[in-house]
C-alpha cells in the first residue's frame, strides 16, 4: 500500500475506518440484541447510532479519496492549481441562523411530546432558519 503524502488525508483514512468499525460493531450488536431481548426501543436506538456512524466513515472516505485525486497530476498539465486561496474552502460569516435552526429543532422535537401546538411553530421556525441560512450561505461578499 502507497503512503499518502499529504498527512490529512492519512488521518481521514484511519478516522473513516474507525466510525466504519463503529457502525459495524454496533449494526451487528444491534442484530444481537433484538434476538436477545426483542425490545424495540433499544434496537431502534443501536440502529440508528449505527447509521449515523456509517454516514461519518463514508463521508470521511469519500473526502479523503477526494484530496487523493485533487493531489494527482491530471495529465502532463501537472495537478491543480497551485494558489492556496483556490482550494480554501468558503465558510459564511457569522450569524444567528445556525441558532435559530437548533432552536426550531428543538421545539420541534418537544412537540412531538407536548403536541401539535409545538410541533407547528417548531416546524415553521426550522423551515425559516434552514431556508435563511442557506441564502445566506449562498451570498460570497
Amino acid at each position: 500500500m502507497e503512503q499518502d503524502a499529504d498527512p490529512q488525508t492519512a488521518g481521514m483514512r484511519v478516522e473513516a475506518r474507525i466510525f466504519l468499525g463503529i457502525a459495524s460493531f454496533l449494526v451487528l450488536a444491534t442484530v444481537v440484541y433484538f434476538v436477545t431481548s426483542s425490545e424495540n426501543a433499544g434496537s431502534t436506538m443501536l440502529f440508528l447510532a449505527g447509521g449515523m456512524a456509517l454516514m461519518i466513515g463514508g463521508y470521511l472516505t469519500v473526502q479523503a479519496r477526494q484530496r487523493t485525486d485533487a493531489a494527482e497530476p491530471q495529465g502532463e498539465g501537472g495537478g491543480g492549481s497551485d494558489d492556496p486561496a483556490a482550494e480554501e474552502a468558503y465558510l459564511p460569516h457569522a450569524s444567528v441562523w445556525p441558532f435559530a435552526l437548533g432552536m426550531g429543532l428543538v421545539v420541534l422535537a418537544n412537540g412531538l411530546a407536548l403536541g401539535l401546538w409545538a410541533v407547528v411553530p417548531g416546524a415553521l421556525l426550522t423551515a425559516a432558519s434552514g431556508f435563511g441560512y442557506a441564502r445566506q450561505s449562498r451570498r460570497r461578499d
